[in-house]
């Protein structure tokens, strides 16, 4: 396996009760949000990417991976772990399925993780966990946070090296309600 080979995984899981229905299959320009996301991450050059969570029938539909939750209601951090030990990737590239703006060069700039880091988040504002790569070398220490009972991205990478890279807030808008589309 290549060294530099990024896999992506798209976080569909949770129940979407602010915006009323499953987000990833929100329409914008005709185009479902799980499939725009999907479509920049394959162009920015990751082939095999995983859909977390949410339908098998979407992940068929956009010929992504599915992945169940190992762990159902656990949150991201779960879900960040259900994706990690179904690829194995070196780095993984993560995304919340409500980012559909993700554009192609900002997928590829965050996997871009020097060999220095176990992390790499992308921060607008503030850091966006859900939008960040992981080395596949960090699993053990995520694994054991999670055993010790953290659910919380931000509290479980305490001990690794975390890189913050600054991404345009465009790129990384989030979709929590139907108004944040207008």
């Amino acid at each position: 396996m290549k060294e530099d080979f990024v896999a992506g995984a798209i976080f569909a899981g949770g129940e979407s009760s602010r915006f009323g229905s499953p987000k990833i299959n929100a329409l914008i320009d005709s185009e479902e949000f799980g499939f725009r996301i999907a479509r920049s991450m394959r162009e920015s050059g990751i082939d095999q990417i995983l859909l977390v969570g949410g339908s098998e029938v979407d992940a068929v539909r956009w010929s992504l991976t599915f992945v169940a939750d190992e762990v159902f209601g656990a949150g991201p951090f779960a879900a960040l772990l259900a994706a990690i030990h179904n690829s194995d990737a070196p780095i993984l590239l993560t995304m919340p399925c409500d980012v559909p703006w993700i554009d192609i060069e900002s997928c590829k700039r965050l996997s871009a993780i020097d060999e220095e880091f176990d992390v790499q988040v992308a921060v607008t504002d503030s850091p966006q966990w859900l939008s960040s790569s992981w080395r596949r070398s960090a699993l053990q220490h995520l694994e054991q946070q999670f055993a010790s009972g953290e659910r919380a991205i931000h509290r479980a990478v305490i001990g690794l090296k975390v890189n913050y890279l600054q991404l345009p807030p465009d790129a990384l808008r989030n979709v929590n309600t139907p108004n944040d589309l207008i």
